[in-house]
């Protein structure tokens, strides 16, 4: 048979099975899930059983009663999430045969390019071995303090690193790519924002010293696991994730109360704008949940758009469209991908927005005054009930 042949089925002649009993076990796994779940579950695809998994979605509330987030249509979300799961990434960041413009731009434009690869090759290591059991740390056998001084702790010790950017929320697997789905073995998720610095982004179009968004990767990378290890030292058990696309960072920022979102669909900040590069904490703590926020930033990106028109790319969409039950702006990742490829990372899109580069109140004080409130009370947060409905 020719390589090029896809084998649908393989079967073992050996194995004498009648198709009532494969049934009749499909069916009692099924059950077997359902009860180990609650009524917050959802359907995934799975690697492992071929078929698919029910799953804990505690975050699913979250996003669906979420104003930031703009789901029009929950049910035609979750139809297409079903059918068609986020990948890790774009296909085209994704695709392992691709040139190695990235690598060639570190060693050529980064003064250091053997730290940022150090960190980026052995933080990734150590959490695709975590995530398989391999070389766990010790957690401490004795919880040092309680889970809302924990939270206080985590904050000030992320902050101290560098992680501009820290919030709380539970995860929403709809948003988690399908082949880390059984490596997401704790609902609690802490997101660590890392800044990429004004100097950095000022360089560009042709960077010197640093490039911008893997100095951003860089520094998750290298200070993700101490973060970690201060949590399992407090004994609380942990695992770090990647600053990779597995985990959808932009929505889960925004159910943090981190930002809201830019109108080339990452998340803004009021810290550093679009100037941010996340990587995540999953915990087994409950530790109290940050709230989604207005900060009145879509008001203002929907006045300004100067990313959408300065797009070299053109990647960046005008207006805001339905898409998958959602009212938001879809970027062309292929379009934009050839731009970062082969313009030295471009990141236009954050040299000329004016909250990135000029500060958030800076930018939100050209609005007219009627518009301004969130620079005299950021206290317009949303609020949702705890639990969910049974999907299933």
């Amino acid at each position: 048979m020719s390589q090029d042949v896809k084998v649908y089925h393989q079967y073992d002649t050996e194995k004498k099975e009648t198709y009532e009993s494969v049934v009749k076990n499909w069916q009692e796994e099924k059950s077997r899930m359902k009860e180990m779940t609650d009524s917050s579950r959802v359907m995934r695809w799975s690697y492992t059983n071929g078929m698919f998994k029910y799953k804990n979605n505690h975050g699913k509330q979250i996003t669906d009663q979420n104003p930031y987030i703009n789901i029009v249509d929950v049910d035609e979300f979750d139809l297409s999430i079903k059918n068609h799961p986020y990948p890790p990434d774009p296909p085209a960041f994704n695709n392992k045969n691709r040139p190695n413009f990235f690598g060639t731009l570190m060693d050529e434009y980064v003064d250091d390019a053997k730290w940022y690869k150090t960190n980026l090759h052995e933080s990734y290591e150590r959490i695709l071995n975590e995530a398989k059991g391999i070389d766990l740390p010790k957690v401490n056998a004795v919880k040092t303090m309680d889970e809302c001084e924990l939270k206080e702790a985590i904050k000030r010790y992320a902050n101290s690193l560098g992680f501009v950017s820290v919030g709380v929320t539970k995860i929403d697997r709809r948003f988690v790519s399908v082949e880390i789905d059984d490596d997401i073995i704790f609902d609690t998720v802490i997101l660590l924002g890392y800044e990429m610095p004004h100097e950095v982004l000022y360089r560009y179009p042709k960077p010197e010293h640093d490039t911008a968004a893997y100095y951003g990767y860089a520094h998750c990378a290298a200070y993700v696991h101490d973060v970690a290890d201060f949590i399992r030292a407090k004994g609380y058990d942990c695992r770090a994730r990647s600053w990779e696309g597995f985990i959808k960072y932009s929505v889960h920022a925004v159910n943090a109360g981190l930002g809201n979102f830019s109108t080339y669909g990452i998340v803004h900040t009021p810290e550093a704008g679009t100037r941010i590069k996340y990587t995540s904490i999953i915990v087994d703590a409950d530790l109290e949940l940050d709230l989604p926020v207005d900060y009145n930033i879509e008001e203002f990106c929907s006045r300004c758009r100067m990313c959408q028109k300065s797009c070299p790319s053109f990647a960046i969409p005008k207006e805001e469209t339905r898409y998958r039950g959602a009212i938001k702006r879809t970027t062309d990742h292929i379009k934009c991908f050839d731009m970062m490829a082969t313009q030295h990372e471009c990141v236009k899109c954050i040299r000329v927005c004016p909250i990135s580069m000029l500060g958030y109140e800076n930018a939100l004080n050209s609005l007219p005054s009627y518009y301004q409130y969130n620079l005299q009370s950021n206290t317009y947060q949303t609020d949702y009930k705890q639990g969910g409905s049974d999907e299933n």
